[in-house]
C-alpha cells in the first residue's frame, strides 16, 4: 500500500494483480511523509540502488490507554502491503475524500489461478523445479485442494480490502495493466520518473507455460469460482465463461 499525502492518492495493493511492481514504480514519485508499506527485502535493496524512496512511515503510534497501568499511552499500527481500505480509514487521521483511492483486479478465473501458483512457492509446499515436474492429475488434486480451503476467502479477503461505504475507490482491469497505467500517472499528474513501469517486473515466478497449461477446470471449479468471485464478475463485467486454457 501506498498513502501518498504528496500526490494525494492511495493505492492498495491486491494480490497477484502486479502489486509489487506497481507499489515499486509509484514508490519514485513519493515524499519524505508518505506512507510506503514494505515489498520483499531484495525488492526494496533494489530500490535503494535506484534512489527510489523505500518503506517509511509504516509503523505508526496512537494514543491508547489499553495499557494505563504500566504507564504506556501510545500503541503501534503496522501497515502491512496487502492492508485493506477500512483499516487505514479507522487508524490513520486523513481527510481520504481529498485523495485518489485506486485498486486493480483480475478475471476471477485467472485470479484465483494465479494465486493457487504462487501458494505452492511462497509457502514451500514445493520448489520451483518441483512445481515444474508436476503431472497433470497432481496438479488437479492440488488445485482442487487449494480450490476447497481458499476459494472463498480469497474473494471475501480482496474485496474487503477495496470496499467502503465512506470513500470512493476507482477500480482497474489488470489485463489493461499498461493502459490503466498511464491513465493513472495523468490522473495524478506524476513526473519526474526515474524508471519506466515497463522495466519493473517483480514476483514472476520461472514456472514452465507446459506446467502450466496441464492446470484444467472441471465443472465443479467453474460453479465455485463462479460463486465465490461472483462480486467480480458482476461488478467488473468478467465473462462467467472459462478461458479457452483451462477447459
Amino acid at each position: 500500500m501506498i498513502v501518498s499525502k504528496k500526490n494525494r492518492f492511495v493505492f492498495i495493493k491486491t494480490p497477484k494483480t502486479a502489486g509489487s511492481s506497481l507499489e515499486f514504480y509509484l514508490s519514485q514519485f513519493c515524499g519524505k511523509n508518505d506512507i510506503i508499506t514494505p515489498l520483499q527485502p531484495d525488492e526494496e535493496i533494489l530500490k535503494k540502488k535506484l534512489s527510489i524512496p523505500i518503506k517509511r512511515n509504516y509503523i505508526i503510534k496512537k494514543f491508547s490507554l489499553k495499557n494505563f497501568k504500566k504507564f504506556k499511552f501510545t500503541k503501534k499500527i503496522v501497515l502491512h502491503d496487502h492492508v485493506s481500505l477500512k483499516y487505514l480509514e479507522r487508524h490513520i487521521k486523513l481527510n481520504l475524500k481529498d485523495y485518489f483511492i485506486f485498486a486493480f483486479v483480475r478475471n476471477p478465473f485467472d485470479w484465483i489461478v494465479s494465486h493457487f501458483w504462487w501458494n505452492l512457492y511462497f509457502y514451500k509446499i514445493f520448489e520451483i523445479r518441483e512445481i515444474n515436474k508436476l503431472k497433470k492429475n497432481e496438479i488437479k488434486i492440488l488445485f482442487k485442494l487449494y480450490l476447497n480451503l481458499n476459494c472463498s476467502f480469497f474473494f471475501s479477503t480482496v474485496r474487503q480490502m477495496i470496499e467502503s461505504k465512506n470513500n470512493k475507490v476507482k477500480i482497474f482491469k489488470f489485463e489493461d495493466l499498461t493502459k490503466n497505467v498511464i491513465i493513472i500517472e495523468k490522473q495524478l499528474k506524476l513526473k519526474k520518473r526515474k524508471v519506466d513501469f515497463a522495466d519493473i517486473n517483480l514476483k514472476s515466478l520461472p514456472i514452465k507455460s507446459q506446467v502450466r497449461k496441464k492446470l484444467k477446470l472441471d465443472k465443479n471449479d467453474v460453479k465455485l469460482i463462479l460463486k465465490e468471485g461472483k462480486y467480480f464478475f458482476d461488478q467488473n463485467k468478467y465473462s462467467k465463461i472459462p478461458p479457452k486454457n483451462y477447459i
